[in-house]
């Protein structure tokens, strides 16, 4: 199915793996043009490898999106995409993986910044980064992937069903200010 995509550039987040690598899968064979960021080199190459046999031109980008200096590594990614500037992306896949399951008692207040962190102000940070080039164009995608427990709670999870709520009412809140300028966020 052609979508349109072909020539996109992409910065997919968490995408050596999971929903992440899925997703960059799915462009690949629309044949955007991919910037492929996660932690782990091992894994990133290993993707970024199959996803050139599919045809798609991909940069791999090893980092910590919840870093600043990672999140500009990741921007920067798009410079190395023929003719695009540093942040010049078509479409924005945010993607963290969540906290691990705690008992709330054993919160400490540096868990709670972690878990906003990763999965609120990263993403925040990333559409900020790239949301005026996307409407200077008149297109964009952002996805913000999180998790079912936004809709149905879990009790083991507590960091994480709480940053990824107030990020989904905050995209939400996004998605109707951005329409008008030819951009969809979920």
């Amino acid at each position: 199915m052609d979508l349109g995509l072909k020539g996109k550039a992409a910065l997919i987040c968490a995408g050596s793996k999971g929903l992440g690598r899925a997703c960059a899968a799915a462009l690949a064979r629309e044949e955007a043009d991919i910037v492929l960021v996660a932690r782990g080199i091992e894994a990133l190459e290993q993707t970024a490898a199959e996803l050139r046999t599919m045809g798609a031109n991909v940069v791999p980008v090893s980092a910590d999106i919840t870093t600043p200096h990672g999140r500009e590594a990741a921007l920067q990614g798009a410079a190395q995409l023929a003719y695009r500037e540093a942040a010049a992306f078509d479409i924005v896949v945010t993607n963290a993986g969540g906290p691990s399951p705690r008992d709330f008692r054993e919160l400490e207040v540096s868990d709670w910044q972690d878990a906003l962190l990763a999965n609120m102000l990263t993403p925040i940070e990333l559409m900020r980064a790239t949301v005026d080039g996307m409407a200077r164009r008149g297109w964009g995608r952002i996805v913000n992937i999180t998790s079912t427990t936004v809709k149905a709670p879990s009790t083991y999870l507590p960091l994480f069903v709480n940053a990824a709520m107030y990020g989904a009412l905050c995209f939400c809140v996004l998605s109707v200010l951005w329409m008008a300028m030819g951009l969809t966020t979920r």
